[in-house]
C-alpha cells in the first residue's frame, strides 16, 4: 500500500512539472508576441493586426493627458517627427478605437474630424436603367431591337436556326417520300 501511494504521489508530480512547463512556455510566448490590448504600442504590433489605421494630430503639450486616458482606453502608437518643430504629434490607432479618441480630441476641444467621401461609395459604373449602354440596349428608340426585326448582329438568333433547321428537316421528309405517296404516319 505504501509503494502505491509512492508511485501515485511521483506519478502526479511527473504530471505537475509536464504542465507548468507547457504554461511556462505558452506564457513566454505570449510575452514575447506583445498581446497588449489597450495602451502605447509601436507601430510594427498595429499594422500586424491588419485593421484600418487613423491618424489624429495633437499638441506635443496635450500628449502626456492622451496617455493617462489611452492607458485603460485605446491601443495607440505616439509619432513625432523629428526634422519638424511644430509642436504636433501623431496618433495612430486603428479604427476600432476611433470613438474613444475622437472623445478625448472633442473635450481637448479640438475640432470635429472632417469626413470626406469615401472611394468605396462611388455610384454605380452602369445605369440602372433598362436601356443602359454597357448591357448592349441604347437609349434612343431608333435603335432599339424589336421583337420583330432581325438582329443586326452576324450570328443568327436561336429562334432563326431553330426555324431554318425546321424547314430543312420538312423538306429533306417531302423529298425522300415518292411523288404522289402520302407521307408514313408519325409514332406515337
Amino acid at each position: 500500500m505504501v509503494k502505491e501511494s509512492i508511485q501515485l504521489t511521483e506519478a502526479s508530480i511527473k504530471l505537475l512539472a509536464a504542465g507548468s512547463k507547457n504554461l511556462a512556455a505558452f506564457l513566454w510566448a505570449l510575452a514575447k508576441d506583445n498581446k497588449r490590448l489597450v495602451g502605447k504600442t509601436n507601430m510594427a504590433r498595429l499594422l500586424k493586426e491588419g485593421k484600418e489605421l487613423k491618424v489624429f494630430r495633437v499638441k506635443e503639450s496635450d500628449l502626456a493627458e492622451f496617455q493617462v486616458f489611452a492607458k485603460k482606453n485605446v491601443l495607440y502608437a505616439a509619432v513625432k517627427d523629428k526634422r519638424s518643430d511644430s509642436g504636433m504629434v501623431d496618433l495612430i490607432t486603428n479604427a476600432d478605437f476611433v470613438s474613444q479618441v475622437n472623445l478625448f480630441m472633442e473635450r481637448r476641444g479640438y475640432p470635429a474630424p472632417v469626413q470626406g467621401e469615401s472611394p468605396k461609395k462611388d455610384g454605380p459604373r452602369a445605369q440602372r436603367d433598362s436601356f443602359s449602354p454597357q448591357r448592349g440596349n441604347t437609349s434612343n428608340p431608333s435603335q432599339r431591337r424589336t421583337s420583330t426585326a432581325e438582329p443586326t448582329s452576324e450570328k443568327p438568333s436561336v429562334k432563326g436556326r431553330l426555324a431554318a433547321l425546321q424547314a430543312a428537316s420538312e423538306s429533306m421528309k417531302t423529298a425522300k417520300t415518292p411523288q404522289g405517296r402520302s407521307a408514313p404516319p408519325k409514332a406515337r
